[in-house]
Formats: C-alpha cells, structure tokens, sequence
C-alpha cells in the first residue's frame, strides 16, 4: 500500500515540477519586458504621431482587426491590429493568463511606452512590451508585423 501510494504521488508530482508551462509562467512572473527590433521596422515619426492622444482615438480599432501568430505556446492564437497611422500599426495580443481587453486608453499608454525602441537617424522603430501581470503584449511595427510580432520568444517566454 505504502509503495503505490508513493508512486501515484511522485506521478502527479513531477508533471507540476517539470512542465515548461510551470517554468515559463515562473519567468513570465518575475520579468517585465521590453524587446526592442523584434519586429518589422516602422516609420518613427508615425508611430509617434499614432500615440498622440487625438490621432490615437480616430485611428483605433478595437477587436474588429484580428490576425493570427504561432509560436512555442501558441498555434494560430488570435492577436489585433488595434491601430495604424501612415506606416505604424500597434498590435495587442492577449495573455496567456487573461482574455482581451481592449482598454483604449491602456493600449495606447502602452504603446507609447515603446517609443524608445526608436531610431531617430533612421526614422524607424519596432518594439514589443509584454505585461508582467497578464502576460500580454502590444508591439509597434509596420502593417505586416502581427505575426512577427508574437512568434518568438521574446512574447512568451524569456526576459
């Protein structure tokens, strides 16, 4: 009795302990991310005037822009281009621990917090910055980066 009970615990135990989800959502937890050129470049100047207050509000778009990526942890997982200005679009994936929401207002404080990723020689950008709390991410890149965007491990695994 004693020697099974002791293998159906060590059978529940090890999946816990050695599940790449297990050590991911551990990482995920203790890092706040930035990746700066993680994506495709976009126009400097049109991201920064995209984050303005006013062109922000006219040019978002919510949910209603949805595309798909794939990566380690994900296989066609829905993402939005939830604005664009000249050659800057934002794009919002949600967490792996939370649905989307489409806080405007967040998403563009967050998107703006990405102009530092910037190259002013090279009027360029492209950068990602995934949420510590929800594991989500918003990324700046030019119309095509949806996929780009969230493909790697710069998304969902590594700080």
């Amino acid at each position: 009795m004693f020697f099974s009970t002791l293998i159906i615990s060590a059978v529940l135990a090890v999946p816990a302990i050695a599940s790449p989800a297990f050590k991911l959502s551990e990482k995920r937890q203790a890092c706040s991310a930035v990746s700066c050129g993680t994506t495709s470049d976009a126009t400097l100047s049109d991201c920064q005037a995209l984050v303005d207050p006013a062109t922000w509000s006219a040019a978002f778009a919510g949910g209603s822009n949805v595309c798909h990526f794939t990566n380690g942890l994900n296989f066609n997982a829905p993402a939005y281009n939830v604005a664009c200005h000249g050659n800057c679009c934002a794009y919002y994936a949600p967490g792996f621990r939370t649905t989307a929401n489409f806080d405007e207002n967040s998403l563009r404080d967050r998107a703006a917090s990405l102009l530092g990723c910037g190259d002013t020689d090279k009027n360029s950008i492209n950068g990602l910055t995934v949420a510590t709390i929800d594991g989500s991410g918003v990324c700046l890149s030019n119309g095509d980066g949806c996929g780009d965007c969230f493909d790697d491990s710069d998304f969902f695994g590594t700080c």
